[in-house]
């Protein structure tokens, strides 16, 4: 589970910002509390709920998180640049490095796991951890104003044989000043570092406000229960949507029309057989069908490639089903069916899921329902959903503690600053969904006077 992310010169966020998931010692909603460790003296929220005005730094957020596990999942290449984006509206901070840390709680552990970063370079990468009590130092690596990386080793990684011990050495000494050591180790297979690089890769999801439909008609494909999942929230949700179903057809190659945003330049042989490749190695192509963009995916099998198009279907007046292609339905069913898999998968996983813009295109009893159903099944889970929303609705203490609503702000040197709800002084009888539109809280629009547009 995440307890905090610190991110400092990072976008519009100039100092350090602090986002916590750290329980206060509240007592309301104490099922919204995990406890992750006997005598461990932390609770966890499994919810977030983050407010601000457009513009203030409620993606950059997401953002962030996402650009830090990106870079420890991806790499870089050799001499490739590092995609760093500092704060630019103060002089000093453009030659600054940027900074990032999580901590978090992982299979029983608590890990502390940072970098400070240029376009060029790693400066400076820590990993801690705290199998019980005390914190115990897993590697830091310091490079020097010439260039020169230096690594000192703890904890399980100084207490390795020596043949071993002489391999992450060496591990250390190659790896590039473009690269985090944490990616470079586990690439090497240095298990004792791969738990940590795993929470980054299964457990930490971002869903972005356009997540991709493809990897949705894969699994309906193959997960009938999913698909039944999916079907029973869309009647739920009052979608006039009876279930959804997959259709398959075999592909046609003389059929397809090259996007524009697609790798692939011809319909020749040669594009046939690179995208044959791309199909085997799992990879989805741009591709258009019969002159329409479509919610498609491909799946090789037995009798050559099939395209995987995403139906729903509904009854007509006379009780006889009628499909439609997903692209048919309103932009609202598709961002509920896109958020879906975070609550189909919650009973059995835990994750933490990071959402920009929960609310975008719903209706807001959508939004509600969508948060009650997570916080209902989770009572038994370690999941964690962190959201970027404006829907006010939501800003109900019977709904979310107090320290589970987060507002993003903007001062007028335009940076970024995160605080919650728990760190004000309030009313217990405050209406917060009204204080927070009549600016109270701070983090919302000053609109100035229509009559300055000169119309």
């Amino acid at each position: 589970m995440l307890l905090r992310f610190t991110v400092e010169n990072l976008f519009c966020f100039a100092d350090e910002t602090v986002f916590s998931m750290v329980a206060s010692k509240d007592e309301e909603h104490s099922e919204h509390k995990c406890n992750l460790r006997d005598s461990y003296e932390h609770e966890a929220l499994c919810a977030a709920a983050l407010y601000g005005a457009n513009a203030h730094g409620k993606t950059k957020l997401v953002e962030a998180v996402s650009f830090a596990r990106n870079l420890i999942l991806e790499g870089r290449r050799p001499g490739q640049s590092i995609p760093v984006s500092t704060f630019r509206l103060d002089a000093e901070k453009l030659r600054q490095p940027s900074y990032c840390e999580f901590v978090i709680f992982h299979l029983g552990v608590e890990y502390t796991y940072g970098f400070l970063v240029n376009n060029t370079r790693i400066e400076e990468e820590w990993l801690f951890a705290r199998p019980d009590g005390e914190e115990v130092r897993y590697f830091e690596r310091v490079t020097d104003n010439k260039g020169n990386t230096h690594i000192e080793f703890g904890g399980i990684l100084n207490n390795l044989e020596s043949e071993d011990n002489k391999f992450i050495e060496y591990v250390a000494r190659g790896t590039r000043d473009n690269q985090l050591f944490l990616t470079e180790a586990v690439d090497r297979n240095i298990e004792a570092l791969r738990p940590i690089y795993s929470w980054f890769l299964n457990t930490l999801i971002i869903v972005p406000t356009n997540r991709e439909m493809e990897s949705l008609v894969i699994r309906a494909y193959e997960d009938s229960d999913f698909s039944d999942f999916v079907s029973s929230f869309l009647k739920l949700a009052n979608t006039g949507i009876d279930t959804i179903s997959i259709e398959e057809k075999s592909l046609n190659f003389d059929k397809l029309s090259i996007s524009k945003k697609s790798k692939y330049t011809s319909s020749s042989d040669e594009f046939i057989k690179e995208f044959e490749k791309d199909i085997a190695d799992g990879l989805v192509s741009q591709i258009e069908s019969e002159g329409r963009k479509l919610s498609e995916a491909v799946q090789p099998s037995m009798n050559g490639e099939m395209l995987l198009r995403l139906k729903t279907v509904r009854n007509d007046n006379h009780g006889k089903s009628v499909l439609f292609d997903i692209d048919e339905e309103s932009s609202g069913t598709q961002r509920i069916m896109q958020i879906l898999p975070v609550l189909a998968d919650m009973r059995e996983t835990s994750k933490v899921y990071v959402v920009d813009e929960l609310d975008r295109m719903l209706h807001p009893l959508l939004s509600r329902l969508f948060l009650e159903t997570f916080l209902k099944f989770n009572k038994n889970n370690k999941n964690q959903l962190i959201f970027t929303t404006h829907e006010t609705s939501l800003l109900n203490l019977d709904l979310l503690r107090r320290d589970e609503i987060w507002f993003v702000e903007k001062d007028q040197s335009g940076s970024s600053h995160l605080y919650s709800l728990a760190s004000l002084k309030v009313r217990p009888d405050l209406k917060i969904e009204r204080g927070y539109l009549q600016g109270r809280f701070g983090a919302i629009p000053f609109v100035g006077d229509i009559r300055t547009l000169g119309w």
